[in-house]
């Protein structure tokens, strides 16, 4: 007996988090991005991907109904509890024609050639280990948070730093950087750690609704992070670790049109606590 095919995976979606390197054991909202050109007001519309358990999701080609998703595909990986700071990917997809031709070949395009993992870093509610070594805050742009910002810590001298954490900012400027390591200071073992706080940011800063253009904008806050542009998995057989586990993916690699701040500061943070700065990092292109 002849099964009919309907569907086919477009794409495949394991959500990771960058603290444990596991695929995350709470629920997130991961969606595509589908374009509404009539509606001026939101050109696009988010619709949730099929979830398969926790952690992970997929988009599948309806051979029945249906338009091919856009190319590339725009998927947003949102937190509403802030356990993690949101991300929006775009992914060139494979396409159904490719998939068939491969399968009509002989062979086939490898499931984890069509798989997406992007690790999400802490938010201002994620459940930090006992000991951790880190920062909080939050970035400034003229005296307004600045949406989105990625923040680096470093320490060495200069011209010979190392970075030593990282973290991504939400829509509130707010960031949780966690110390990875110490780099040449963990043989140490000191008990405070001197940090040169980095920040990068758009370049040039969208500008704050204001009475010249309240009536183009209305004030709404920026829909979501910038796009992340994300390279096609390799059609390998099946695809390597470090295809599925990239720099950019980990959110080590800041968006296109990120610049670092010509404005940086000092922080010395107690090992094995979490400081809280009042003061809040100014980025200034």
């Amino acid at each position: 007996m002849t099964s009919l095919v309907l569907h086919r995976l477009a794409l495949g979606v394991e959500v990771v988090d960058a603290v444990t390197g596991r695929v995350v054991d709470v629920p997130v909202q991961v969606a595509r991005e589908v374009p509404r050109a009539l509606r001026r007001r939101q050109p696009v519309v988010a619709l949730p991907l099929e979830a398969s358990g926790t952690g992970r999701y997929r988009l599948r080609h309806d051979l029945r109904h249906g338009p091919p998703p856009p190319q590339p595909l725009v998927v947003r990986v949102d937190d509403p509890r802030r356990r993690f700071v949101p991300r929006r990917l775009a992914v060139p997809l494979w396409t159904l024609p490719e998939i068939e031709a491969a399968e009509t070949a002989g062979g086939h395009v490898p499931v984890r050639a069509r798989l997406l993992r992007p690790r999400l870093l802490p938010g201002s509610a994620y459940a930090l280990p006992h000991g951790t070594t880190g920062l909080r805050g939050q970035v400034h742009h003229i005296g307004r948070p600045l949406p989105w910002a990625r923040v680096e810590a470093r320490i060495g001298p200069d011209g010979d730093e190392q970075v030593v954490g990282r973290a991504h900012g939400d829509e509130r400027g707010e960031f949780l950087l966690i110390v990875t390591t110490l780099g040449d200071l963990d043989r140490s073992l000191p008990d405070e750690v001197d940090l040169r706080v980095v920040v990068l940011g758009p370049n040039p800063v969208a500008p704050a609704a204001g009475a010249d253009d309240q009536e183009e904008d209305n004030g709404e806050q920026p829909t979501g992070p910038p796009a992340e542009p994300v390279p096609r998995t390799p059609d390998r057989s099946p695809p390597a670790d470090t295809d599925l586990d990239t720099p950019l993916l980990r959110g080590e690699i800041p968006p296109p049109g990120y610049r670092e701040s010509s404005v940086g500061r000092r922080i010395t943070v107690t090992v094995g606590r979490v400081r809280r700065e009042p003061t809040p990092f100014p980025f200034s292109p």
